[in-house]
């Protein structure tokens, strides 16, 4: 097959998705630790890695206290915000599991100006992460790499974006810091999603996602409905 979903692993509902994420994901873990001593992963917000979440707190064999967490892309707000990817990754995982405190690393939405935020994130990453969880929105986004905005050819590893369409700025990786993961995961759930993802594979229209290198796609049937 052809485009850009090469590698793509479906699943029949979204709660099987995220299960079959969480399951890729300690055996990344595993696999990381063995060679590295440690795993590095980039965490996002949405409601199918919410899900991932809840399901990854009760597996078993997890390294936690070789693994260090990360943020791809935060909303302009403080980790206590209900809008923040920090909390939702915190009250579904991370607060049950043990990870060390000084292993997970938020990127800081309250700090102004966010470019700051976005240096001072740029230098607390590791040299290369092991993977990098994404989403996809309705308009194609992936972290916070909206259509028509400048951090999609912003260079550096962190890049504080203004989005126009609403009315905000968020911090995000760039496409150069996601494409020099080890791993990039896309989760995609949902029949709102099946349109947009064939456009993708067809190497149709502008859509952000697509500026992604080599990912694996998890999807349930509902989003992969339309790919050849």
């Amino acid at each position: 097959m052809s485009g850009p979903l090469t590698e793509r692993r479906v699943s029949p509902t979204p709660q099987a998705t995220a299960q079959a994420a969480a399951h890729a994901l300690v055996q990344a873990a595993r696999e990381a630790v063995t060679a590295r001593g440690a795993f590095h992963v980039a965490l996002s917000g949405g409601s199918t890695p919410k899900l991932m979440y809840a399901e990854l707190r009760g597996l078993p064999g997890v390294p936690w206290e070789a693994t260090h967490v990360y943020f791809s892309d935060e909303r302009p707000v403080g980790p206590d915000s209900p809008d923040s990817n920090y909390r939702l990754a915190h009250e579904e995982l991370l607060r049950h599991v043990p990870v060390p405190q000084e292993q997970v690393h938020r990127m800081q939405g309250e700090v102004r100006p966010l470019e700051q935020a976005a240096q001072a994130y740029a230098q607390a990453l590791p040299a290369q992460l092991d993977v990098v969880l994404l989403g996809m929105g309705d308009d194609g986004h992936t972290a916070s790499l909206f259509p028509g905005t400048d951090a999609l050819n912003a260079g550096g590893r962190v890049a504080a974006n203004r989005v126009p369409k609403l009315d905000t700025e968020r911090l995000t990786f760039t496409f150069p810091e996601i494409n020099a993961a080890r791993q990039r995961w896309l989760l995609v759930t949902g029949a709102g999603k099946a349109g947009v993802l064939a456009e993708v594979q067809r190497g149709e229209g502008h859509h952000p996602v697509a500026g992604v290198t080599g990912p694996v796609w998890f999807l349930d049937e509902a989003a992969a409905a339309q790919l050849g």
